[in-house]
């Protein structure tokens, strides 16, 4: 029999760092139709109660299968194929250490680095950025980005600086890797023990790496606009409401 749900509150805030793509489909609304008269404001809740809650948390928020229905197999394997380049067992392992040792992290902070914290941005700066940016493109005359669009994401990155902490954009690589180990499942290409095992590696990597989920919110959303190019109003709302919803995953497992 397969095990979908965590066993360990490890496991479960390991899964909620992939909240902001569940809760896509608005399942903290649902979620509290269930809990909500539990959940008494500025009262702590009994150990009996917190775990009865949890449970149910875990069915919108902790499941390997995210509670979809066989029928979305399809969905996911083409959603693999066409965004992660992933087709079976090997490309979804291969994409999951990427993840874990590189990211987007990794490019992130190598060009954040060429800038200065503050003030302004030089010519040989400039320079080093666009050849940093445009290294990993096949072709980079096809990126159609021209000096004042160049300066503009240096301009951004450099302004990073006042709101993200040490791990810069690490939430985003984490929150991605628990969705692709959620789609790697349901697609066939991981089994429960093998979904449940990669999970577990990304704990030392989280391990004191965040002081609160606000925190966490901060380093997802500058990342996810790193990757998009734009910021998306929609899933800063989603954040926020995951940081105030008090039937959300995040109001459970503290950071600190």
């Amino acid at each position: 029999m397969q095990r979908i749900l965590p066993e360990t509150d490890l496991e479960r805030k390991l899964m909620s760092l992939g909240a902001v793509f569940v809760e896509e489909n608005q399942a903290l609304d649902e979620l509290f139709q269930v809990v909500g008269s539990d959940l008494i404001d500025g009262q702590e809740l009994p150990p009996e109660i917190r775990e009865q809650i949890l449970d149910e948390v875990g069915e919108y928020f902790f499941r390997l299968d995210m509670n979809y229905s066989p029928e979305i197999k399809p969905d996911c394997i083409g959603i693999l194929e066409e965004f992660w380049e992933v087709v079976d067992k090997e490309s979804t392992l291969k994409n999951l250490d990427h993840i874990r040792t590189q990211g987007h992290r990794t490019k992130f902070n190598v060009l954040r680095n060429t800038l200065p914290s503050e003030g302004a941005i030089d010519y040989q700066a400039m320079e080093k950025f666009k050849q940093i940016f445009s290294f990993d493109f096949v072709n980079a005359q096809d990126l159609q980005m021209s000096d004042e669009d160049y300066r503009k994401l240096a301009t951004w990155l450099q302004n990073t600086h006042k709101y993200l902490k040490e791990p810069g954009i690490l939430a985003w690589d984490m929150a991605r890797y628990i969705h692709l180990i959620r789609l790697s499942f349901i697609s066939g290409y991981l089994t429960d023990n093998e979904a449940w095992a990669e999970v577990l590696k990304i704990a030392p990597l989280i391990e004191g790496r965040f002081d609160s989920w606000m925190d966490f919110s901060q380093s997802f959303l500058i990342g996810r606009t790193f990757w998009s190019g734009n910021a998306d109003p929609n899933v800063k709302a989603i954040c926020e409401k995951l940081l105030g919803h008090p039937a959300s995953p995040w109001q459970f497992f503290a950071w600190t």
